[in-house]
């Protein structure tokens, strides 16, 4: 093993390499900075690029770019309120509200500091995995991956600070939004209303953009004021807030643990979805807290969870889709389309024919974590300013970048119309108190919910959930849950 890491090493250190990874870097991060383009976005742009290139050559140009991506979503999840994909909208519950309050430098260099940390943890778990992934992977059914996702739907009242009833109908109202269109079991269309466009359900990308941006543009719209409010006592923009922010990861060194490992874990598992990950870190970090109901008002552990989660799931993801040729997530489903590409078939056979790529694609992915944070923080001074200008200039700007996003996502053109029907609906829950984040988390679970249930009755009846790791996912999940109310319950078991 020692020897294909070294082999791997040498190999990434040649100037042609070094190079490939330098190029994909800015490209992903201008990808990353447009809101509605995703990694998926950023591999189906550039893997035309990689033809006739080296297997390493082209996949450290892809994953360099893919590592990259993340980095700008959460800038603009942080500044704008605006996700720049779907995984980064949980940033925007604590991230944003930092920024109104003149804290932008610290929310930007916690976000950078714990997906680069974030994205060497996972990079590490995988180099650590390689020798033994398959038993691993394979002990993970459909029944593990319903549970998972049940522990997901339970955190939806979690994520409602104070209001855990809104945040519960908002959920609901998601999970039947995500039953529009085709079936995932039979394939039979449900609540399509004849309309063509919703045989294949409502879009997530869309969905997003409309939630977060459109209310967002409004509010700029209606007051013509800047982001960061007037009102606040704000420090000069300067390097040294985001320096600040940066340290604030070491001293919540705990959450980010647990964050990361929460990111490796579900980016292992396929088909659950990267989408997941950061929302269930985020609440995860809220019922360990011991005054849970700041979150929501800007607090920086509510921006250190999901963004060291986010980076952590891609070395997960990564995973299954070398290991098994199955991918862990949609954008390693384009990946895997890039290594039949460049001549390469992964599965069980590849980590013993090419060990060394193996490790040379993890430490890709390190370097472009690592990178592409140094590249943000150097920007990140110029981005700050943005949340100084003028809300009636900066809305128009906005308007146009989403509905780019969400036309470019699919090209079409109902989409965008979607965006603004889904911004109407994001308005309403912004005026009525009820949370965002827990409906577009309610939609990613629903329809994973309802096809892992009925691949599990199929194949185990119903006793599958006495497998040993999916009573151990609900004794994890119970806890969280139990957590914040563990001395009245021991009060109360004390007394009985």
């Amino acid at each position: 093993m020692l020897e294909a890491i070294a082999s791997a090493a040498g190999q990434l250190l040649t100037p042609v390499v070094m190079g490939a990874m330098l190029l994909g870097l800015p490209l992903g991060l201008i990808i990353g900075l447009l809101p509605g383009l995703s990694g998926i976005t950023a591999f189906a742009f550039l893997i035309p690029f990689t033809f006739g290139m080296e297997p390493l050559l082209g996949l450290a140009f892809l994953l360099a770019a893919y590592a990259a991506v993340s980095q700008g979503g959460s800038m603009t999840a942080i500044v704008l309120g605006v996700p720049g994909e779907v995984p980064n909208a949980a940033t925007v519950i604590d991230g944003y509200e930092m920024t109104k309050r003149g804290r932008a430098g610290e929310a930007i260099g916690a976000a950078l500091m714990g997906s680069a940390l974030g994205g060497l943890f996972g990079v590490g778990l995988l180099m650590i995995l390689i020798p033994v992934l398959q038993p691993i992977i394979l002990s993970f059914a459909s029944p593990e991956n319903f549970f998972l996702a049940l522990a997901g739907i339970a955190f939806i009242a979690v994520l409602s600070s104070g209001a855990p009833g809104k945040g519960l109908i908002a959920g609901a109202l998601g999970i039947f939004m995500s039953m529009f269109g085709y079936s995932p079991t039979d394939g039979i269309p449900r609540w399509w209303l004849g309309v063509d466009y919703l045989l294949d359900g409502f879009r997530l990308v869309p969905l997003a953009l409309g939630l977060f941006a459109v209310p967002e543009i409004y509010a700029l719209m209606a007051s013509g004021k800047t982001i960061a409010r007037s009102d606040t006592v704000l420090e000069p923009i300067s390097m040294r807030q985001v320096v600040r922010g940066g340290l604030a990861v070491f001293r919540h060194l705990g959450l980010f643990f647990r964050s990361s490992a929460i990111g490796s874990v579900i980016g292992i598992m396929p088909g659950v979805g990267g989408a997941t990950a950061p929302f269930v870190a985020y609440a995860a970090a809220k019922q360990m807290a011991s005054n849970p109901e700041t979150f929501g008002t800007g607090r920086i552990e509510g921006v250190i969870a999901p963004e060291s989660c986010s980076n952590a799931k891609e070395g997960g993801a990564l995973v299954p889709t070398l290991a098994l040729g199955i991918p862990g997530s949609a954008s390693m489903a384009l990946l895997l389309g890039a290594f039949i590409v460049l001549g390469l078939e992964p599965g069980p056979e590849f980590l013993v024919k090419h060990l060394d790529l193996a490790f040379g694609l993890a430490m890709v992915l390190a370097f472009g974590n690592v990178a592409s944070s140094v590249l943000m923080f150097l920007l990140s001074r110029f981005l700050i300013y943005i949340t100084r200008v003028p809300g009636h200039l900066l809305a128009p700007i906005l308007a146009v970048l989403i509905a780019l996003g969400g036309y470019s996502t699919e090209t079409n053109p109902i989409d965008v119309l979607f965006v603004f029907i889904f911004g109407a609906l994001g308005i309403v829950m912004v005026r009525l108190g009820y949370n965002r984040p827990a409906l577009l988390l309610g939609f990613v679970l629903g329809e994973i919910i309802e096809r892992y249930f009925q691949v599990s009755m199929n194949a185990y009846g119903w006793t599958f959930f006495l497998r040993p790791i999916s009573i151990t996912i609900i004794v994890i999940a119970l806890l969280l849950l139990l957590w914040p109310n563990r001395k009245r319950i021991m009060l109360m078991w004390r007394s009985a």
